[in-house]
C-alpha cells in the first residue's frame, strides 16, 4: 500500500474511532487536535488531523458546526489548509484560541448565573447558520461580525486586516479571470 493509502486509511480508522468514543464531540475534538498541529507547525500532522475531520463528516457527522465563533473560525482555518496556506493557518490558530478561550470564560461565568449583557457566545437563539461558500472572504465575514455582535472586540481588531487581505486577494483573481476570458 502507498504512503498515500495509509495515510488515508489511517485517517478514517482514527474518525471512526473518535466517533465511536465521542459521538457528537469527535468533531471537536479532531478541531482540537488540528489546531494544536497548527500551533507546532507540524505539517504531517495537521494534514492528518484535517483529513480525519474530513472523515468524520463524511462517515455521518455531516452537520458543519458554524453556531459559535470559534466553529467559523475552525472552518476558515480548513479552508486556508486545503488551500495550502498554512502560514495564515497558523494566524487564525491563533485568533481561535482567542476565541475559544472567551467561549469558555463565559461557559464559566454562565455557571455562575452571572447576568448576560451581551448575545451568549454560543449563538444565541438567533444563531446564523451561513450557506456553504467557497470564498475565504465569507467565512471571515461571518466570524468577524459575530465577534463584534458578542463585543470580542480583540478578536474583531485581528480578523479585520485578514479579512480585507482576503477580499483583495479575490478581487484580484476575479479582474485576472475577466481579462483572461474576454
Amino acid at each position: 500500500m502507498s504512503d498515500q493509502n495509509t495515510f488515508l486509511t489511517s485517517a478514517e480508522d482514527v474518525a471512526k474511532s473518535l466517533l465511536a468514543e465521542h459521538g457528537a464531540t469527535a468533531q471537536n475534538i479532531a478541531a482540537r487536535k488540528l489546531v494544536d498541529a497548527i500551533k507546532r507547525g507540524d505539517t504531517q500532522d495537521w494534514k492528518q488531523w484535517l483529513r480525519v475531520r474530513e472523515c468524520i463528516i463524511s462517515l455521518g457527522d455531516a452537520a458543519r458546526y458554524t453556531r459559535r465563533l470559534s466553529d467559523k473560525l475552525l472552518w476558515t482555518i480548513e479552508q486556508t489548509l486545503q488551500s495550502d496556506m498554512p502560514h495564515l493557518a497558523s494566524l487564525l490558530a491563533v485568533i481561535l484560541q482567542d476565541a475559544l478561550d472567551a467561549e469558555e470564560k463565559a461557559k464559566n461565568e454562565a455557571r455562575t448565573d452571572a447576568p448576560q449583557k451581551r448575545p451568549p457566545l454560543g449563538g444565541g437563539i438567533d444563531n446564523d447558520v451561513p450557506e456553504y461558500t467557497r470564498r475565504l472572504s465569507d467565512k471571515l465575514i461571518w466570524a468577524l461580525q459575530q465577534a463584534v455582535a458578542q463585543g470580542q472586540m480583540e478578536i474583531a481588531r485581528s480578523l479585520k486586516p485578514i479579512y480585507e487581505v482576503a477580499l483583495e486577494g479575490e478581487a484580484a483573481r476575479a479582474k485576472e479571470y475577466m481579462a483572461r476570458n474576454r
